[in-house]
């Protein structure tokens, strides 16, 4: 049996933990610089709140319902989304995180004969531990487990299991675009084709299904018959790519103030890189000027290679700087800048060169960059960093204006 864990309005869930006071009332959340509305309680939802209503629009409707709003937080989300993982773990011999808020898990054999029992013993674990309310669904396979998690939102006892009695009655009342991986415009095109619920896919003719839809469709067809076709993989996919970048708070003309910004996101990507144990060979940099709903926005970019891949934020800064340095136009209104790092080698073994000439300093700064992960760590983020960042005045951080202290 497959289960999937998913926390129940996961951004909501966390505020209310750091704010006890917010239990029963309606919240929502916001994403980075206020702007739209990524998160609503049940009672938001009764509402009639739509989800990704711009901040700015609906802000009087929100003050006159008395509604609680909250300015997003996803480093402290993530906190709180590794400790509900770490406490699933310990409940499975296989974990595969799917988001930040959702994780499949494969069950043992000794709880085949009561599954449900298991869930919600898991269920109330992690309601005790992590503090976070979550439904979970059982089932034989991905897709089922995932239709079981929709209808354990709406169950009194947050679990609901889709066994070989009702998998009929549950496919024949699932719309088409309501089966996972099946999109839009998928499920527009099953509709016209006269496939109208998740039980007229499994029962339609694999051989169409596999033309149609290719091999991909041909396993979700399968798994909605309750045969598994992807299993639960506790393995971590390395990453191609690791970008960070951020809407600015506010326009930024100077080269100091963009030259910060930047700093901020090298910093953030080298520590997410080391956490991944692995060496940078590009590096990309970013700038945008003007804004993209104003129809007058455009990018300045560009990017390196280096020889002999890298990780620490001194040689990552110092290349990222030197790129600004060539793209940076003095007049100019900036609103957005990021970096990307990719073309990853593993850390723990580096390709010697015939003529290698690696800098001496390169192992004392990994070494300290490593120093300053740990300390930021346990301390917090913002325990260490450089003395180029510690100015009263930063344009570029985000609005938060409905942030609170947090623990």
């Amino acid at each position: 049996m497959i289960a999937l864990c998913d926390c129940n309005n996961f951004f909501v869930s966390c505020e209310r933990l750091f704010r006890p006071e917010l239990q029963g009332v309606p919240v929502v959340v916001l994403s980075s610089n206020d702007g739209c509305i990524i998160s609503r309680s049940n009672e938001a939802r009764t509402m009639q709140i739509p989800m990704g209503e711009p901040y700015f629009r609906i802000k009087g409707l929100l003050d006159a319902k008395g509604v609680a709003v909250c300015s997003g937080n996803l480093s402290a989300y993530r906190e709180i989304s590794d400790k509900v993982m770490r406490v699933l773990s310990k409940y499975t011999d296989s974990l595969e995180v799917y988001s930040i808020d959702e994780a499949f898990l494969n069950f043992p054999a000794e709880v085949f004969a009561d599954p449900f029992e298991h869930a919600a013993f898991i269920r109330k674990q992690v309601g005790r531990l992590a503090g976070i309310p979550v439904s979970i669904g059982v089932a034989s396979s991905k897709t089922l487990a995932k239709l079981a998690s929709e209808r354990a939102k709406k169950s009194e006892s947050g679990v609901f299991e889709i066994s070989a009695v009702c998998l009929r009655d549950i496919l024949m009342s699932t719309p088409v675009e309501d089966i996972w991986g099946i999109g839009r415009r998928s499920a527009d095109l099953l509709r016209r084709w006269g496939v109208p619920t998740a039980a007229h896919f499994a029962d339609k003719d694999p051989l169409w299904i596999r033309k149609k839809f290719t091999v991909r469709g041909l396993m979700t067809q399968c798994e909605l018959k309750g045969q598994s076709c992807m299993p639960v993989s506790s393995d971590e996919k390395r990453p191609q790519s690791i970008q960070v970048s951020r809407t600015w708070g506010s326009v930024i003309e100077s080269f100091d103030n963009t030259a910060c910004a930047i700093t901020e996101n090298v910093l953030k990507a080298g520590m997410l890189l080391r956490r991944e144990k692995l060496l940078a060979t590009a590096l990309s940099v970013f700038i945008r000027y003007g804004y993209r709903h104003y129809g007058s926005c455009g990018y300045l970019s560009r990017d390196v290679r280096f020889e002999e891949g890298i990780m620490s934020d001194r040689e990552l800064t110092d290349a990222a700087l030197e790129i600004l340095r060539k793209i940076f136009i003095p007049g100019y209104r900036y609103t957005k800048g990021g970096v990307t790092l990719s073309f990853f080698e593993d850390a723990s073994f580096r390709q010697k060169k015939l003529f290698d000439d690696v800098p001496p300093e390169r192992a004392k700064y990994e070494k300290f960059s490593s120093a300053v992960d740990e300390i930021n760590r346990r301390l917090g983020r913002r325990a260490v960093f450089p003395a180029s960042l510690a100015v009263k005045d930063k344009p570029w951080k985000p609005h938060r204006e409905h942030l609170p202290s947090r623990p």
